[in-house]
């Protein structure tokens, strides 16, 4: 027995290449052939229990274990079903089937996934969704009184690779002449269960929603209700028929060597890592029982944090967490082997101590403190004049604030006393500070200006906002450089008319070179022959912020940006804000904008380089103050129907690897090969590059060519979906890791429905952009990134209305960044020229006269970006995971947000309405008043963001079973259109 504790690793996550019950990866275009009859004789065994559950609304608390019927419906409706299968113990596992009766002869069960289940579950009595306590249902296993796994799980934790379980699907028959259907079940799903490794079985529709095309008519149906019959139907219960061939008597061999880790793991969690143990009676080593000691007090480690095992000699790995140990504790552990045919090993006990780090970092207050209120402002030729926070907004009829502040907030807040006439600030070198000056009353001529003395070395710009209407009424958002003197309210701003009050943007820019310490500076307000002069204070920190983002706001785009010198100004005014601008350079219909030339057998890139080499080399930004940084992140050009003719070499399947020919499958993998070594020999190797698929079969309606895609590709919502896009990015790393060199070429999904998602893409997905982030998914995202290794995720949404605050961009970045992301996307960021009058979310940059104006807001996402950047140091210089430098943020700043959504698919808006200008303040504040003190050197990049390693030889065993009758796939049902459509 070994034992090898590692506490001073640099991370866990980063040493993880791999993890789990994993195989060899065969090309994705193979399709699996299994093995039919079985070896063995067969048994009848009879459901003992079954109930079904919804993830629909209110349908999540209810039960139907007395119904007559269960319901499969692709994502929202699921099976359970469970027997007595003791009969199997010590016998040999060679295949099952699952025979049911439908009760839906119009739509019968087609593709089938059937799972182990991770927690003990009550059947129930009830039906129509009825609530029943104590019985299961979608949200609890013991609805009020036991979660399927973690605080606030539900069902989706608890089974289809979630919880560390197994599943495979099979094709049903067609029902026969008395309707009934079966389905395979895989050998070692129904041996789990018999070996006391599961609790059961969970069922899938893995078809989903199905599609026709025929007489030139696209159909789509979303999820039809599949219906079987329960066991309260004694005539058509449904029941398993399982085959075994042989005994096994012999248990597996100890587990001879464990590894555990800590390293930045929170306090009383563990890696702990062992190897799969050989099994010598003829069946297979199939899982672990883990009990622990600690404290004095003995208890089994529950089943969903416990590896299936993988083939003899594979690692496998358990990450302990979600259980009662105090920081730096003693834990003694007993890991035992099971078998197929339930024996048990002998237990390995080991004792180690998990992780001692404090789950929090405490920022210490800063010194400064806001000014006093005061109702009492400067005057001016007729105005009066306000200083607020860049991200506070004042309406401008009704000079109200958003967010609301105490009287007097205008007068005196944490940057401005009106009293002293001083505006205070402080900035780290190579960041942008902002500030808003609010004037109020009317002036025929005005003028504003800011300046420093040459010796500051600072650059100053003023910008007046535009008002544009929203909903609720007319508010500043739109930056234009102000230029000479200007009237209250603004002449040449229509939606100003009858503004009360105007506000203007001042922005100082601190360059690398400043030295650190106070500069002075003069606001100058000036209005009929009148002028007030205001002191600016601005502190520089002792540190400055990295030229390559350590977390990126990517401002996603359609259309409008490209290489074209009109276009490249979208760029800039991104790149110069701290953002990355992404414009995904493909359609639907699945042509591309400013394609590479594909000869049929080879990509030529000379005249794509030309257009977009600028931005990948940064020569694009070479007059910007991160100059000579290349865009961090870019969509490559390839899609479904790019460069291959997806309508040429689709073969109608509802299945990827069983859609496409041969020549298709090469020349696609041709095309990623030869971008791929391009990238690499370029020496674009800063850069992101992005295989991202946005079609949608849906989008069929009306013709079917207006869309490629023959799958839901974003915002994927079955498994045939999830499936289709797993085996397209097997494809892509299979062809680029031989030559990508230090290219970083990345597989991108975007996903709104995680929680449905499995383990599909685990080890394939290197970023995934989630929709409606909340706990459950940020849990299991992490989970994902422990157990199978380094990848990474950016949630996804839209940035606030106008008419909102402008808190909800900065709050947005360190909320995200605190749960782990990378980044954060607002799904559309350009605009139009009627976004200078008319608001909207998407409005962000804004065609104009001048070039690209950009929202207000945009200047917020840069506050937000640099915010991070100040916490990611702090944690850099004082060694300290980010999740703790998380929490002590979130001790000072309410970090809570609410997701809205005006359509059940829709990615939705977070608002953060507890969130306020003076904490956001006061966190900044504090958290550079401790990076100043340790004066850190200059990084490029503090938390560099590495190419997420692969192993497509180690990936999650799934997919289809392996004993199974060999049956037609499903398939939609399609006649080739015409040549005219």
């Amino acid at each position: 027995m070994r034992i090898r504790v590692c506490r001073g690793v640099p991370g866990v996550l980063a040493c993880i290449l791999a993890v789990g019950c994993l195989v060899g990866c065969a090309a994705p275009a193979a399709v699996a052939e299994p093995s039919w009859p079985p070896r063995g004789r067969p048994l009848r065994i009879k459901i003992a229990r079954d109930t079904w559950v919804s993830s629909a609304g209110s349908e999540r608390e209810g039960n139907n274990g007395g119904a007559a019927k269960l319901k499969l419906k692709g994502r929202m409706e699921y099976t359970l079903f469970d027997a007595d299968l003791s009969v199997l113990k010590g016998k040999i596992v060679t295949a099952a089937l699952w025979h049911f009766h439908t009760a839906s002869p119009a739509d019968p069960l087609r593709r089938v996934t059937v799972s182990t289940v991770a927690a003990p579950w009550v059947e129930g009595t009830a039906s129509r969704y009825a609530r029943q306590e104590g019985a299961a249902c979608f949200a609890q296993a013991e609805l009020g009184k036991r979660d399927w796994a973690y605080p606030g799980s539900t069902f989706m934790d608890a089974a289809y690779g979630r919880g560390r379980t197994i599943w495979r699907f099979a094709e049903s028959t067609a029902p026969d002449a008395d309707g009934w259907q079966s389905c395979a079940v895989d050998a070692d799903v129904v041996a789990a269960r018999a070996a006391g490794l599961s609790h059961g079985f969970a069922a899938q529709d893995d078809v989903g929603s199905e599609w026709s095309y025929k007489d030139g008519q696209f159909k789509y149906m979303l999820m039809p209700n599949r219906f079987i019959h329960s066991r309260e139907q004694p005539q058509f219960a449904p029941y398993l028929q399982v085959w075994t061939a042989g005994t096994d008597q012999v248990p597996p061999a100890m587990v001879t060597a464990v590894r555990v880790e800590t390293g930045d793991l929170p306090a009383g969690e563990a890696l702990v890592t062992w190897r799969t143990p050989a099994d010598r009676g003829g069946g297979k080593t199939l899982g672990f029982h883990v009990s622990y000691e600690a404290g004095g007090k003995r208890g089994q480690v529950p089943r969903y944090l416990i590896p299936m095992a993988g083939e003899p000699g594979r690692e496998v790995r358990m990450h302990l967490q979600d259980l009662p140990f105090e920081p730096g504790e003693s834990v003694k552990l007993s890991i035992a082997p099971v078998d197929s045919a339930g024996n048990v090993g002998k237990s390995l006990a080991v004792t180690f101590r998990v992780s001692a780090k404090p789950p929090v970092f405490k920022i210490a207050p800063a010194e400064l403190k806001p000014f006093p209120p005061s109702e009492k402002l400067p005057e001016v030729g007729g105005l009066k004049v306000a200083v607020v926070d860049l991200v506070d907004k004042i309406h401008a009829e009704t000079g109200k604030m958003v967010p609301a502040h105490p009287a007097g907030y205008k007068g005196g807040n944490h940057i401005w006393s009106a009293a002293r006439k001083l505006i205070r600030l402080q900035s780290a070198r190579n960041e942008a500070v902002c500030f808003q000056v609010n004037l109020a009353g009317k002036s025929a001529a005005a003028d504003v200006k800011l300046a420093f003395d040459a010796a500051a070395g600072v650059k100053t710009r003023v910008y007046r906002l535009d008002c544009v209407k929203t909903r609720a009424g007319i508010m500043p958002d739109v930056c234009v450089p102000l230029t000479g003197t200007f009237a209250v309210p603004f002449q040449d701003d229509p939606e100003a008319a009858g503004a009360t009050n105007v506000s203007l943007l001042c922005e100082v820019y601190v360059p690398h070179a400043a030295a650190a310490g106070r500069k002075a500076g003069r606001l100058t307000v000036a209005s009929g022959g009148e002028s007030v002069e205001i002191s600016v204070e601005l502190t520089v920190w002792d540190f400055t912020l990295p030229n390559k983002l350590s977390f990126i706001p990517e401002m996603n785009c359609y259309g409008t940006a490209g290489p074209t010198k009109a276009g490249m100004e979208y760029y800039r005014a991104a790149h110069e804000h701290r953002l990355c601008l992404n414009r995904l350079y493909y359609h639907w219909r699945g042509d591309v904008d400013y394609p590479p030339k594909w000869t049929g057998q080879s990509l030529d890139l000379s005249e794509w380089d030309k257009l977009f080499a600028p931005l990948l080399d940064g020569s694009a930004f070479a007059d910007l103050p991160r100059k000579g940084e290349p865009v961090d992140v870019f969509y490559l050009p390839f899609n479904e129907h790019w460069p291959m003719d997806v309508y040429a070499n689709y073969r109608p399947s509802y299945w990827a690897d069983e859609a496409f020919t041969d020549a298709y499958v090469k020349g696609l993998q041709k095309a990623f090969a030869d971008m791929a070594a391009h990238c690499d020999k370029r020496g674009w190797h800063d850069t992101i590059f992005e295989f991202f698929l946005n079609g949608k079969v849906y989008n069929k309606r009306g013709g079917w060519k207006r869309a490629s895609s023959p799958w839901v590709f974003d915002e994927p919502s079955t498994t045939q979906d999830f499936w289709a896009l797993r085996w397209y990015g097997l494809l892509f790393h299979q062809a680029v890791a031989p030559v990508q060199g230090k290219a970083r070429m990345w597989y991108r999904c975007d996903v709104s429905r995680t929680q449905f998602g499995r383990n599909l893409l685990w080890g394939v997905m290197d970023m995934e952009v989630l929709g409606g982030a909340n706990a459950q998914k940020m849990r299991m995202k992490r989970d994902e990134q422990v157990l199978s290794g380094r990848s990474y995720f950016s949630p996804y949404g839209s940035a606030n209305d106008p008419a909102g605050a402008n808190t909800q961009a900065v709050v947005w970045c360190l909320k995200t960044w605190s749960e782990g992301a990378v980044g954060l996307v607002p799904w559309q960021t350009i605009g139009n020229a009627g976004n200078m009058s008319s608001g909207s979310r998407t409005g962000l940059f804004i065609p104009h006269a001048g070039g690209v104006a950009p929202s207000v807001r945009v200047k917020a996402f840069r506050r937000g970006q640099q915010d991070v950047e100040y916490l990611t140091l702090l944690g850099d210089v004082y060694e300290q995971p980010p999740y703790a430098v998380a929490a002590g943020a979130r001790h000072m700043v309410n970090l809570a947000g609410k997701i809205l959504k005006t359509f059940e698919a829709d990615a939705g808006t977070i608002r953060f309405d507890a969130a306020d200008p003076g904490a956001l303040w006061l966190l900044r504040a504090s958290a550079a008043a401790m990076v100043s003190a340790k004066r850190p050197a200059y990084k490029r990049c503090v938390r560099p963001i590495p190419l997420p390693p692969k192993d497509l030889r180690r990936l999650p065993d799934i997919g289809y079973v392996r004993a199974a009758p060999k049956l037609p796939p499903s398939k939609p049902e399609y006649a080739p259109p015409a040549p005219a459509d």
